[in-house]
């Protein structure tokens, strides 16, 4: 007599089909397994840790690097000769990276919490490799072609620190529950006692960790330092064009304690503001001396280089992003704008009491002025009455 067994009917569990099929490629219930997950598997699984933990870094350090973006396209442009945003690129990059890496982390953690087998696909695996040698790759150019750049890091935690750590405490407090289930399942005393002590270090370092932060956010306003002094570099470059005089203008009206700017010296030695070596980025050089724009700026006389616009490229780059937002009066005023003379500079600076910093740039070889150009400066400068004290020689002489 043949005994007839009823067929077992399965719920279908669609959340679950499409956490492990996404994150593992295992879309069948026969393909899941609750066993412990293997020894490679659990090492995909710190790489994937790792690769977040660094890829967060690498985020938050771009993010608050926003202020110096102009610096690091002036970077690129020195190197490729083509002004171009840099920034935009690895921004997009970045932000796709980071989220595809926490993507995959929540799924992870998902995976943990209901006790099922972390198994990574490959094409993941690929993908968590190749977003870990971009981001170390990262992290090796910066280091070696914009280093000092990382001190920004330190300088906003000051700012940020208070609100990341409560952002911490919530994150390592609501993955309590995951903790917990993974201890009640284990059948290993030393798991459980190994997991325990590593969540509870974490969560008491966060909780001892305000003993250490000196953020301004959370100081006693007496215990504060003096403000440090503003200085406007290049004036207000995310106003007005770099070293013009609507750009220091700008910068006085932001409150500055002291305005900087690179001096070079034209040909018949008259100094006058600009950064580059050319003048083919910041004015239209190359549509009034098509044959000259390669040139040294230091190798047109005064008048050819009172002659050039430098405020219309603002217009056209718009570096900052800031141009849509300024009203057609102002847009008027930032396309008219000239080379700035130093002696107009100091000028401004005397009428506002304020400090000027300069960074002095050399003439090349054969220049008129190559062997006198800094007695030259301090000539403009002694003559223009500005108080001496007011005036400060930044290290950068090239």
């Amino acid at each position: 007599m043949v005994k007839h067994q009823p067929l077992q009917v399965y719920e279908r569990q669609l959340c679950l089909s499409c956490l492990t099929g996404i994150y593992g490629c295992r879309w069948k219930r026969y393909q899941r397994s609750h066993d412990d997950t293997t020894k490679w598997e659990f090492l995909w699984s710190l790489i994937l840790f790792f690769t977040f933990s660094l890829l967060l870094v690498w985020f938050y350090f771009w993010w608050e690097a926003h202020n110096d973006y102009n610096e690091f396209n002036w970077f690129l442009y020195n190197r490729s000769g083509e002004w171009i945003d840099g920034t935009v690129p690895i921004l997009a990059t970045t932000a796709a990276g980071f989220t595809y890496i926490a993507f995959l982390m929540i799924l992870a953690l998902c995976h943990i919490a209901v006790g099922q087998q972390l198994n990574l696909h490959w094409l993941h695996k690929i993908g968590v490799s190749t977003a870990l040698l971009t981001t170390a790759i990262g992290f090796i150019s910066v280091n070696q072609t914009w280093g000092e750049e990382w001190a920004v890091i330190p300088i906003s935690l000051q700012a940020t620190g208070p609100f990341l750590h409560l952002g911490a405490l919530v994150a390592v407090t609501a993955l309590a529950w995951l903790v917990a289930g993974q201890v009640a399942r284990s059948e290993k005393t030393m798991f459980q006692v190994v997991v325990l002590l590593l969540y509870l270090s974490v969560l008491l370092g966060l909780y001892m960790a305000p003993l250490s932060i000196t953020s301004p956010c959370i100081m006693d306003h007496a215990n504060l330092t003096p403000r440090p002094d503003v200085i406007g570099h290049q004036g207000a470059p995310m106003l007005a064009p770099e070293n013009t005089i609507l750009s220091f203008q700008r910068a006085l009206q932001m409150n500055v304690s002291g305005l900087e700017a690179d001096v070079a010296i034209s040909l018949d030695g008259v100094p006058f503001l600009m950064r580059d070596r050319t003048l083919r980025r910041t004015t239209d050089v190359g549509k009034v001396f098509p044959a000259r724009q390669l040139d040294d700026a230091s190798s047109f006389n005064w008048t050819d280089l009172h002659s050039l616009n430098a405020g219309q490229w603002f217009l056209k780059e718009d570096p900052f992003w800031t141009v849509q937002s300024m009203a057609q009066r102002e847009v008027m005023l930032v396309g008219n704008q000239s080379v700035c003379s130093l002696e107009q500079l100091l000028r401004l600076a005397t009428l506002h009491n304020h400090t000027v910093v300069f960074d002095l740039r050399r003439p090349p070889h054969g220049h008129p002025c190559y062997h006198s150009w800094i007695n030259d400066t301090l000539g403009v400068i002694l003559l223009s009455g500005i108080p001496q004290h007011l005036v400060r020689l930044a290290s950068n002489i090239v």
